[in-house]
């Protein structure tokens, strides 16, 4: 058993550690090397929140896709991941049967060396490379044309400086290959009119910078203490449009299957879990099945953004 003082432990029951804060247990299959690393970057209160992330965000976003792509005969696929964060999708990616191989970046070099720990101590043998990338050359990927038959962005957009939100998307869309797939999930929506990802404040997304910090310090006590330099970082708050989603210029070789791939409307509808959202469903439905009757996407009348776009082309096995 290790410990920092009396602020956590760290017990090794062998198959598992277990973190032990304030009196509460939380044990993991990960590493004390990786817990550590975790704490460092996260803080001890916070680190535990990360342990379930492979089922909690890796199964919850992409079960259906991988159930989607092995309909359609998909195998062998080379994946790159837009922003590997701590490491928990390609977790869930590395144990995919459709995957071969594994790519993915970061712009954050602390959470770029934690997934390459996460490589070495759980042995991810369908990782080929975990680059630490500037955010510049996260707009020339060191990638040919049509390199992967599935891009993936989890959560990604909205972390991008507005105006050049549409050269990253370019850029995904330049390495997907023929018949292969760029799938942008969990994105913020900034049409909706509740902000959900950041402050929680309706209508913040659309004011001026300078004036919604002024809102969210006066309506949100944990903004009083942040200066409007880490509050406009990268500009989350502002949430992405959906144009901002979409590869720009010339479309004829994208083919939007979000629904039919099992996400937008009917990934809202069959993940609706609390009282509130179960309540408006009809009301939700109702707004997405006019936007489908008028040639819009479904998806501008949710919160998030979880689209799925196809390339033209033969499908992409490698």
């Amino acid at each position: 058993m290790t410990s920092d003082g009396s602020r956590y432990t760290i017990e090794d029951r062998g198959s598992e550690r277990v973190l032990r804060v304030g009196g509460r247990e939380h044990p993991t299959y990960y590493t004390e090397r990786l817990i550590r690393m975790l704490i460092e970057r996260k803080g001890v209160e916070r680190t535990p929140l990360y342990f379930p992330f492979k089922e909690t965000r890796g199964r919850y976003f992409l079960e259906r896709l991988f159930t989607y792509l092995a309909a359609r005969g998909a195998a062998g696929l080379a994946v790159l991941e837009v922003g590997c964060s701590f490491g928990h999708i390609t977790e869930y990616l590395n144990d995919q049967p459709l995957v071969a191989t594994i790519d993915s970046f970061d712009v954050d070099p602390d959470f770029v060396e934690m997934a390459r720990a996460k490589v070495e101590d759980l042995r991810l043998s369908k990782v080929r490379r975990l680059l630490d990338l500037t955010d510049d050359e996260t707009t020339r990927l060191p990638f040919p044309d049509g390199s992967f038959g599935l891009v993936l962005a989890i959560g990604v957009v909205e972390h991008l400086a507005p105006e050049g939100r549409s050269r990253h998307v370019n850029e995904w869309w330049r390495v997907v290959a023929p018949g292969g797939h760029l799938v942008v999930l969990d994105t913020p929506n900034r049409a909706f009119p509740l902000e959900t990802h950041s402050v929680g404040l309706p209508a913040i997304q659309w004011l001026p910078p300078r004036i919604a910090f002024a809102y969210a310090r006066l309506a949100r006590a944990q903004f009083r203490g942040v200066s409007f330099e880490q509050f406009d970082r990268h500009g989350a708050w502002r949430n992405a449009w959906l144009r901002e989603c979409l590869p720009a210029g010339d479309r004829t070789a994208l083919r939007d299957v979000t629904e039919e791939a099992g996400y937008g409307w009917r990934f809202f509808r069959d993940t609706a879990r609390s009282r509130t959202r179960r309540a408006l469903l009809p009301l939700f439905g109702m707004a997405c099945g006019a936007l489908r009757l008028l040639g819009l996407p479904p998806s501008l009348a949710l919160p998030y953004f979880n689209i799925v776009l196809r390339k033209s082309g033969d499908p992409a096995l490698r």
